[in-house]
């Protein structure tokens, strides 16, 4: 039998950005021991990357937690868990104290106090920043905070192994199987089990954030009959720019800063959000933004992101990473030229379904971060990520250590997945046609002949892949493509169900709105088909 004392002891998270650190940090606080299990070490990990900020009411003469939970569900078109929604914009305001008193560099006003900037879909500053590196500052505080724990024996890194298999029965998960990357050694993991593995962008290839959250970890979970949710939804980024294989990212800060969108009509500028949108103008929630330079790009025009009229001190301090970037890798002074852009995959509001206290349909399995779908709805508002994050890992560590304790269970020995032993199939090439059918099936504009192509040409690849194996490829990869296929059907077949058009969701052939959508999508592989329906978010919570 398992070592169900050990069980008890040991918290297992998957995924080491920052909802995974504050998972990490929220058990060692508690005295709970916990292994961080990542292919890559934190400082690599997709949060590094956010750029904009974090969001939260502190300024209470002009903004409160209420309204931020508001505009939150606003932008989210109100499919959101109000419930989790609220929690989260009342408690945003204490995370943002926390992280200054642990030396986070926030960007300080002439008070030197944080100073704030806006972002849009937000109707005040309450977005804290530092400077255009935001993710970076933050890790840099979270990773020094683990080491401190590390060092006293309560969190334990491991770094270079992949998830490779949930451990559960039909009750509940009891751990997890992973495989090392480079010596493909195996490893058992027996304890309750915190996701963090971040978004889906390697199912679409050319996102704006890291390919190496490849959505394997999600895939196997939604195999194992764990309910997914809101897959339909993924936010678009207004202002991204081609670079080689997939977009650079340039940050809604810009924007928030006073950096204008525009296309050329008779050779002159003409300032579309400004024009349509008079009161928040290049503001706007990402979502009508994608749309908007989705329909001017149909009449093949080329949308244009102008810096160039911004004050030396923006520019020089608020905004410097972003001006270096355009530099070092587009060759454009942002100074002097406009830069060309164009929306691009940016982040998943759909993910694994959670309750209000992080806990998934699976007991003792838990998740946060963009894995998840908790609190942005159909359309995230910029600066929420980060803070669902930095919120969510707490709540999921919190949840871990109240619930039942995990249950006596047989010792798992055999690890093998019965791998074929001859290459019958290219991963990448597999790969590459599911990231293809996703990409033109969930673009910003979809209809029903879309997603029907994009159906039947999944049902061919998972045909056409029943029975491969690379022996070039990872067990992992191996392991998790058809999983991927699997969940990449599951969110084209959430986008068919979904008639209508909200948020991130955009179909031509329903352009409207209608209340009895007012819920979130729920997809479940049952016997071994995938069922969709519809149910009002927080309504199958167990409290």
């Amino acid at each position: 039998m398992a070592d169900v004392r050990k069980m008890k002891e040991t918290m297992i998270i998957i995924g080491s950005g920052a909802a995974g650190l504050s998972a990490a940090l929220e058990f060692a606080k508690n005295g709970t021991k916990s292994i961080l299990v990542s292919d890559m070490p934190s400082e690599r990990a997709q949060s590094v990357m956010a750029e904009g900020g974090i969001n939260a009411a502190v300024d209470t003469q002009e903004d409160s937690p209420e309204l931020h939970a508001e505009e939150t569900m606003k932008a989210g078109r109100y499919i959101a868990d109000s419930k989790a929604v609220h929690q989260m914009t009342k408690e945003a305001p204490k995370i943002i104290k926390d992280l200054f008193e642990a030396g986070m560099a926030f960007t300080l006003n002439e008070d030197k106090k944080p100073d704030v900037r806006a972002f849009g879909g937000q109707s005040v500053k309450r977005t804290f920043f530092a400077a255009s590196n935001t993710g970076k500052q933050l890790m840099y505080v979270l990773i020094d905070q683990v080491r401190r724990y590390e060092a006293e024996g309560l969190i334990e890194r491991l770094t270079g192994w992949e998830f490779l298999k949930l451990l559960c029965d039909e009750k509940q998960a009891y751990g997890c199987i992973l495989t090392h990357k480079v010596t493909r050694q195996e490893k058992i993991l027996y304890g309750k089990v915190v996701v963090a593995s971040g978004g889906l962008n390697g199912m679409f290839g050319n996102a704006t954030g890291s390919v190496r959250n490849t959505g394997a970890v999600t895939a196997n979970l939604f195999a194992l009959g764990v309910k997914f949710s809101n897959g339909e939804f993924i936010q678009y980024h207004p202002t991204t720019a081609k670079l080689h294989a997939k977009n650079m990212l340039i940050t809604e800060a810009v924007r928030g800063e006073g950096g204008r969108l525009y296309v050329l009509e008779d050779g002159k500028p003409f300032y579309f959000m400004e024009e349509k949108y008079p009161k928040l103008g290049n503001l706007m929630t990402r979502d009508v933004i994608a749309k908007e330079e989705w329909m001017l790009m149909q009449k093949g025009k080329q949308i244009y992101l102008d810096m160039s009229h911004l004050d030396q001190k923006t520019a020089g301090a608020k905004l410097k990473g972003v001006m270096e970037d355009c530099q070092n890798f587009l060759g454009i002074d942002p100074r002097k030229k406009p830069i060309p852009v164009m929306p691009g995959i940016h982040y998943f509001m759909g993910g694994i379904w959670v309750d209000a206290k992080h806990r998934t349909s699976m007991r003792n399995l838990y998740a946060a971060g963009e894995c998840v779908c908790q609190y942005h709805g159909a359309n995230r508002l910029g600066g929420n990520s980060l803070l669902g994050a930095l919120y969510g890992g707490r709540i999921a560590a919190k949840s871990a250590m109240e619930d039942k304790e995990i249950t006596e269970l047989p010792e798992i020995t055999n690890t093998n997945n019965n791998e074929k032993q001859s290459v019958e199939g290219s991963y990448i090439e597999n790969l590459q046609k599911l990231q293809d059918i996703l990409k033109k099936g969930l673009g910003i504009i979809r209809n029903k002949e879309i997603l029907n192509d994009a159906r039947e040409k999944l049902d061919r690849l998972l045909e056409e892949t029943k029975n491969t194996y690379d022996m070039t490829a990872t067990k992992s990869e191996n392991v998790s493509l058809r999983e991927r296929c699997i969940l990449g059907k599951a969110m084209i077949l959430c986008a068919k169900a979904r008639k209508e058009s909200r948020g991130a969701h955009q179909r031509s052939d329903y352009p409207s709105e209608y209340e009895e959508y007012q819920k979130q999508t729920i997809a479940q592989l049952v016997n071994g088909e995938i069922e969709i329906y519809f149910e009002k978010a927080g309504e199958s919570d167990d409290d």
